[in-house]
């Protein structure tokens, strides 16, 4: 079994994770070779676009991320962070706080941090941040998704911080969210689905276009930077979602998907069935030990209390 080194220490509420205490494992999905977070670094330093998708409370996951993307910029120096955690309408004060213009303080007040920030997502910034790296606030604002989800996708036609176009078509991806937001297997509100789903591929759009506008403007200043995007593995996992998306817009692009699965690892099925290029098997974590709810709610208001959604995990 592989042990990366070094791997950050993780504290949880009341559980200290270390390398010794945790095991986890880097596959390569083809071979089923196991990869050390150098391995990985050196076979994706000559693409353009590396998706680590990650399971939204794994703190083992989170650790390597932080590894991953410190190996990277160790191969590409010009790089970008790309985040599923930040909206677009926060870019200018995320901005500001990389430059140190504002206060943590200050950043935190406006930006509108997942409940985990400060300990999984927190250390990418700050890194980031220490090494004069751009992060780029992918993401769609949470009302206009909602305002999708509730009202349809025309809803928000034309909005600054949304994608300036966006599908929601038939095919696996389509397939698969239906599996997910309908668990129990019966009969679904196919209607209210295809909102939820034209939401979802809101997200994926407006992630997508952030990043072909980020490359673009690079590639005009005669630049060739890396991006590291961050998010849920749904976004990127048998590269639909948001890397489908993203290959629409700049078909000719070098991309390559880190994966994450939390609990015993099955490798037939991993290999047979994989997807992303790169596997992380990291242990599963238990409820207690869970920080506060990371993920916002796609479809409501904290004020509002519609039905809600199936709670998933790195998922939409």
């Amino acid at each position: 079994m592989t042990c990366f080194s070094p791997l950050p220490c993780v504290v949880l509420t009341g559980l200290f994770v270390s390398c010794a205490s945790t095991p986890f494992r880097s596959l390569d999905t083809v071979t089923g070779e196991e990869l050390t977070v150098e391995d990985t670094a050196l076979r994706f330093s000559t693409l353009d676009v590396v998706f680590m998708g990650e399971e939204h409370d794994n703190d083992v996951g989170h650790a390597m991320q932080l590894e991953l993307l410190v190996a990277l910029h160790e191969h590409r120096p010009d790089l970008i962070l790309s985040m599923e955690m930040f909206e677009r309408d926060v870019q200018d004060v995320l901005d500001a706080y990389l430059a140190g213009a504002v206060s943590e303080e200050k950043f935190l007040e406006t930006s509108r941090p997942w409940g985990n920030y400060g300990s999984h997502y927190r250390p990418l910034v700050e890194y980031a941040r220490d090494n004069d790296l751009a992060v780029l606030a992918a993401n769609i604002p949470r009302p206009l998704a909602r305002e999708v989800s509730k009202e349809g996708p025309e809803a928000i036609a034309g909005e600054e911080f949304a994608a300036r176009f966006s599908t929601a078509p038939a095919g696996l991806y389509h397939d698969l969210f239906w599996d997910i937001m309908n668990p129990s297997g019966g009969e679904p509100d196919d209607e209210l689905l295809q909102r939820f789903f034209a939401a979802q591929c809101y997200k994926d759009d407006t992630m997508a276009e952030s990043i072909a506008d980020g490359l673009s403007q690079a590639w005009g200043q005669r630049r060739r930077p890396l991006v590291v995007h961050v998010c849920g593995k749904f976004h990127s996992d048998y590269g639909e979602g948001t890397v489908s998306r993203l290959r629409d817009r700049l078909p000719e692009l070098r991309v390559a998907v880190v994966t994450m699965e939390s609990g015993d690892l099955q490798l037939d099925a991993a290999t047979q069935d994989p997807r992303g290029d790169v596997l992380w098997s990291v242990p599963a974590m238990e409820k207690k030990t869970r920080s506060e709810e990371s993920h916002p709610p796609l479809t409501k208001d904290p004020e509002e209390d519609p039905e809600e959604e199936p709670e998933t995990d790195g998922r939409p």
